[in-house]
């Protein structure tokens, strides 16, 4: 038994050599502390006193005993306590926030925008994509050992993780499909969590991205053009299925807000509709003007294209070929998002999406970097400062005409992407975003007087900033989104 202790104690001290440091030096400091008492015991002990156990009897015991510790130390402890340092850090004026874990570009972008409201904020994630891998936490080399090594440790792991978060944290940021433990179902925050958070007296906040809340019955009644219309495989890529109602609906009520925004409105309950994808102006900079003359070049960078409508795109593109017209077609998948941006900069014009019905965060990059966008938009009431926004409507019913158009009024290009760095600027910014989380945090937080201050006297100043910010001239197309569904009427060219 004695050798079977000292090759516990070597795993668990490999397994924190893979930990972050926030996490693995208070592990090391329990396992030094178990150590001294096992080997006391062990040399104090009798023969006769010590349990003739099988290693896999020792094993059992000893999960037990790590499944229950970890259980005590989240509810009996963590939940507590977590509850009293909230109330102190609130009281104070130094509130901290946790934004976690789907690793998507925009995670440690939103934490950004809550330190520019004097927040201590941090971006957690068990896994990264290729696009981006930027945040405070990346817990994906010790999940993945987990589950190649010690897969009954993962529960106990969340349990501890979670008890550490509640201690550390004061407001949660979650999108709908996970938190920082395990779903009880295929898409969705874990119950109990959201339990436990609100018990430790959390503020707990939910966002879509789209696949975690898309369901097919709902899309497929926008109307002609939608997310499901080219779907090559339902139910593989977003939570398509009506049961995903239901846990949605459980969610919202245990939150403290639940927000969307663009076409997810339709599929949240009761939402406040926020536009939360902020952009990072210093990493996407305006590049040179759209050029007035030569081929015109258009990019295209879906994830994946059968959602974004890029056939319908290549089909008109290749028709205005054959009647002579100079364009050169540049698409790029999978690849970095730096790589992405640097196309962008490359064109005259870019093409976001045509069937989803909101413009999604390609569109605001391309506006970033002063480019003229095409995207599909159902309603105005979708869009943010929709008379300042310069988007090019467009439908696959009106793509064809809406090139024709482009083609003929080069010049007009320049200013229509001028417009559009200006409204990105304005109302996507990192600052813009950080204003409305304050505006959010004013209407559903109750934080105490102190903490509330702040964040009103940083949302003044963020807001005077965004104010002062000119927009471009003479930038008005035929396209606007003000005009409503390019697919509910004709579209012509002025």
């Amino acid at each position: 038994m004695t050798r079977f202790l000292l090759a516990l104690k070597n795993w668990l001290v490999a397994l924190a050599g893979i930990m972050p440091a926030w996490l693995s030096r208070p592990m090391l400091h329990g396992i030094r502390g178990c150590q001294r008492f096992a080997l006391r015991w062990i040399v104090n002990a009798r023969p006769a006193a010590i349990p003739r156990l099988s290693r896999a009897g020792l094993k059992r015991v000893l999960m037990h005993s790590v499944y229950r510790g970890s259980e005590v130390l989240l509810v009996r402890v963590a939940v507590p306590l977590g509850r009293k340092r909230s109330g102190a850090r609130l009281a104070q004026g130094t509130p901290a926030s946790l934004w976690g874990i789907t690793p998507i570009l925009t995670l440690p972008l939103k934490a950004r925008a809550d330190k520019l409201l004097g927040f201590r904020s941090h971006s957690l994630v068990f896994v990264t994509y290729y696009i981006a891998r930027d945040f405070d936490f990346n817990l994906q080399t010790v999940t993945q050992w987990l589950q190649s090594h010690a897969s009954w440790l993962i529960i106990p792991f969340e349990r501890v993780l979670l008890a550490w978060a509640i201690w550390r944290y004061d407001v949660f940021h979650f999108f709908y499909d996970q938190g920082l433990t395990s779903r009880a179902t295929r898409f969705g925050v874990n119950p109990r969590e959201l339990d436990l958070l609100r018990a430790a007296g959390k503020r707990v906040y939910l966002y879509a991205y789209g696949a975690d809340v898309r369901r097919r019955a709902e899309t497929l009644a926008l109307g002609k053009w939608n997310f499901c219309s080219d779907c090559p495989e339902p139910g593989r890529f977003c939570a398509c299925t009506d049961d995903n109602a239901l846990i949605m609906e459980a969610m919202c009520e245990k939150a403290t807000a639940a927000m969307a925004l663009g076409d997810m409105l339709a599929y949240v309950p009761n939402p406040r509709n926020m536009h939360y994808w902020p952009i990072d102006l210093a990493r996407v900079p305006p590049a040179c003007p759209p050029r007035p003359d030569g081929p015109l070049t258009i990019a295209h960078a879906p994830n994946h294209s059968h959602f974004k409508g890029s056939q319908y795109l290549e089909a008109a593109i290749e028709k205005l070929r054959a009647e002579g017209h100079a364009i050169e077609y540049l698409k790029v998948q999978g690849v970095p998002n730096h790589e992405v941006i640097r196309l962008f900069g490359l064109a005259d014009l870019v093409a976001d999406q045509f069937i989803g019905g909101a413009y999604g965060y390609t569109a605001l990059e391309a506006m970033a970097r002063g480019r003229p966008v095409l995207t599909y938009v159902r309603s105005p009431e979708l869009v943010d400062a929709v008379d300042e926004c310069p988007l090019i409507n467009v439908t696959p019913d009106t793509l064809e005409e809406t090139l024709r158009w482009c083609l003929a009024n080069r010049s007009r290009l320049a200013p229509i992407g001028a417009q559009g760095t200006a409204y990105v600027r304005r109302r996507h910014s990192i600052e813009a975003v950080a204003a409305r989380f304050a505006r959010l945090y004013a209407e559903t937080a109750d934080f105490p007087w102190a903490t509330q201050r702040m964040l009103d006297e940083r949302r003044a100043l963020l807001e005077g900033q965004l104010d002062a910010i000119p927009q471009a001239e003479g930038w008005e197309h035929p396209f606007v989104v003000t005009k409503g569904d390019p697919g509910s009427r004709l579209v012509g060219a002025a």
